[in-house]
């Protein structure tokens, strides 16, 4: 990343005879020659609202010079002088280039602009450290653009000027952004991606897939770019695809618990999916449950495998109860119903250590405890653990403030 200069700028300007007896100007660039950054602000000022002065275009050369010492500064007195010195100092130089420039009033520019592309990048940093990624973005762009008339092609200025409008949710210019970036052959997976990922937030699932087979073409072995075509087939409804696509990834890179719990969940989909068979969600039930595991078994504390293999086997066991509660109600066949209580209780109590351990890894203060608690309710309620379902209602009433009230399991 580049750093900010924080050296004095001088530069040897050719002073015209008139220019030395316009007094507000002569005064700043002698303050600003002896560093006297508070006077030779003053005097600048002044001298670009004078009408003798104001459309001369030496003038706002110098107020950019002027600026730019000042957001170089390292003096505590000079930092606090003005808000935004590098957005005057641009300001100022493009009113210069609006005036017309004689060919020295050129050389001094370009020698300007060399530092001053380099402070608005380093604005656009610090605008983006804060998370203000509007304003990071046009700073990145204008840092770009300033030096871009001078043959000079940043394209990781750009990527960062996109990658701040894709973070600020202005979809349009991101993509605009991107766009250029892959016409000028920009070596980055994260193009594609993030295309594809614009698109799919304004609902275009066609492009977005487009810019992912784009991407997979170009980057074939890119692993970012293969997961984020599987989403699209998940998303979309595409679950075999899906799964494909995902057995690809895993053999890439074998050891990441991600992709398991991302295969794991494509096929917990496909056995929520009743267009399937009975024989097919079984399967699909099998491999979801290996791939869990298996997600687990990459990383032992990763909360997403520990918990969702939880819920696999509790949903297992609510399709068998609904099942069997149905059947009673046709038959009356009690004794089948005591054969099908104990596969759905023997279901329940297969999650029981997965969300008690998901509990231990969870805090409090997650967004998911609340739905993690609520689980373990319902489970101790379902298999008759009395202690234990006492002991969870303690935190369910806390956190929903319901002391007064029974829960309600279903």
């Amino acid at each position: 990343m580049k750093r900010t200069i924080l050296l004095m700028i001088f530069f040897a300007f050719a002073v015209s005879a008139a220019q030395a007896q316009r007094g507000e100007v002569r005064r700043a660039e002698r303050q600003l020659n002896r560093g006297a950054l508070d006077a030779a602000k003053e005097h600048i000022d002044a001298a670009t609202a004078d009408e003798s002065t104001k459309d001369d275009p030496d003038t706002w050369i110098l107020k950019a010079r002027v600026y730019m010492e000042i957001a170089t500064s390292e003096e505590p007195e000079y930092q606090d002088l003005v808000d935004e010195p590098v957005v005057i100092a641009d300001e100022a130089i493009i009113k210069a280039q609006d005036l017309g420039l004689n060919s020295i009033q050129e050389i001094q520019i370009q020698q300007i602009l060399l530092v001053l592309s380099e402070l608005v990048y380093n604005s656009g940093v610090e605008a983006f450290q804060a998370e203000q990624f509007v304003d990071a973005s046009e700073r990145f762009l204008r840092s770009y653009e300033i030096l871009e008339p001078y043959g000079s092609v940043d394209t990781t200025t750009l990527y960062n000027a996109g990658l701040s409008s894709e973070l600020a949710a202005n979809y349009d210019e991101a993509k605009k952004i991107y766009q250029r970036l892959v016409d000028m052959d920009y070596d980055q997976p994260y193009l594609f991606t993030s295309l594809s990922n614009i698109s799919m937030a304004q609902g275009d699932t066609v492009a977005a897939l487009d810019y992912v087979m784009k991407g997979r073409k170009r980057y074939p072995e890119d692993l970012n770019i293969i997961f984020n075509e599987a989403n699209i087939y998940i998303f979309t409804g595409q679950s075999e695809k899906a799964k494909d696509v995902l057995a690809l990834a895993i053999e890439k890179d074998p050891d990441n618990h991600t992709l398991y719990f991302a295969l794991a969940a494509n096929f917990d989909r496909m056995v929520q999916d009743t267009t399937y068979t009975s024989e097919d969600r079984e399967m699909f039930f099998a491999e979801a449950e290996k791939y869990y595991k298996q997600s687990i078994e990459k990383k032992p504390d990763y909360f997403d495998g520990i918990f969702n293999l939880g819920v696999l086997y509790f949903n297992k066991g609510i399709r068998i109860y609904e099942q069997a509660d149905a059947d009673l109600r046709r038959t009356q066949d009690f004794r089948q119903y005591e054969k099908d209580s104990e596969k759905f209780q023997a279901a329940w109590l297969q999650s029981q250590p997965y969300f008690e351990k998901a509990k231990e890894l969870l805090p409090e203060d997650d967004p998911y405890y609340e739905t993690l608690i609520i689980s373990l309710v319902q489970l101790y309620a379902r298999t008759g653990q009395n202690e234990e379902l006492q002991e969870v209602q303690k935190i369910y009433h806390k956190l929903f403030g319901t002391e007064d009230e029974e829960v309600d399991i279903d």
